[in-house]
């Protein structure tokens, strides 16, 4: 796809820039800012595909806190089958607009910033780092949450079952009730750091399965290539940000119960055991695992149709 200048007419061809406005044309127009709002469109689409499964996989993380001692919470089936019957269908889309909302920021920082930090550590074909490939996830992806973790905290509170609020100008209100604006980032570490690890584990291990299937089977850098990468990196994105996606979880919930992410997860441990930091695993593989495949299938073909090279 030939790149279109500002300033210069485009005689005997149109494309889906001419149709913008002004305004609109130098963003489009510009090499970073395509990536970013490629990787948003692509978080935001994945965000709304799985939201049933991450409303389920909140209160299976938060069933533990009002079960009583003992007493075996409901597995994945059984957790979305209680929300649907106790609240309606809709209580699975709970905490939707903020997940829309942070989708676009966080997921085009978190992605659309991955390439550029990648390329400024001196990341190339010729020198593919694995580790300089992990620390640029983890700068984009935490420098994301750190910014967004207001939308993430909002969106949490909407989706746990003990929330009175049900909008998110009510909700956010109650949180600035409660801890003034520094509140809107309770938990922010651990969001963080769930952040910086889910995206080194995204990025860093799509890059490398995606050149490895290519590399071993001599397909092409095509969408087969892309789905069977993207399933790998689900499961391993998964197990890796698990620990860390249960305590972000308790602290939005119960923060004020806690002094900091270590004692949070101590807490876990004591109650249930090193499985505790386990809880809605399945649950989260269901929802992350697509959420993955979507995220990198749909952001290659909007990379692709904005002329912008494959990840």
């Amino acid at each position: 796809m030939t790149e279109v200048t500002t300033g210069h007419a485009v005689t005997g061809t149109s494309s889906p820039v001419d149709a913008l406005p002004e305004i609109a044309k130098p963003v489009v127009q510009n090499r970073f800012m395509k990536g970013l709002v490629t990787s948003g469109i692509s978080v935001s689409i994945a965000n709304v595909a799985t939201m049933p499964m991450d409303v389920t996989k909140v209160r299976m993380q938060l069933q533990a806190i009002r079960m009583a001692d003992g007493t075996k919470p409901p597995g994945l089936l059984q957790t979305g089958v209680n929300i649907v019957r106790n609240e309606g269908f809709l209580a699975l889309y709970s905490g939707l607009g903020p997940a829309i909302g942070r989708g676009l920021f966080y997921g085009g920082v978190r992605l659309g910033c991955y390439g550029p930090v990648k390329e400024a550590m001196g990341v190339t074909s010729d020198n593919p780092s694995l580790v300089r490939k992990i620390a640029a996830g983890s700068i984009s992806g935490g420098v994301a949450a750190g910014v967004t973790n207001p939308l993430d905290l909002i969106k949490t509170r909407m989706q746990s079952k003990a929330n009175p609020h049900k909008t998110m100008i009510a909700s956010t209100r109650a949180v600035l009730a409660e801890g003034g604006v520094k509140g809107l980032w309770r938990g922010s570490g651990p969001s963080m750091a769930r952040a910086a690890v889910l995206t080194a584990s995204q990025c860093a291990t799509y890059d490398e399965i995606k050149q490895a299937i290519m590399r071993v089977t001599g397909l092409g850098d095509h969408f087969g290539t892309h789905l069977s990468a993207s399933m790998v990196t689900g499961l391993v994105t998964t197990t890796a940000t698990a620990p860390v996606d249960v305590i972000k979880t308790h602290m939005f919930v119960g923060g004020n119960n806690y002094t900091g992410p270590l004692q949070c997860a101590q807490d876990i441990i004591r109650r249930e055991g090193a499985r505790g930091l386990l809880r809605g695993w399945t649950a989260q593989y269901v929802r992350l695992g697509p959420q993955t495949t979507v995220i990198f299938v749909v952001m290659e073909e909007l990379r692709k149709l904005s002329g912008l090279g494959s990840l």
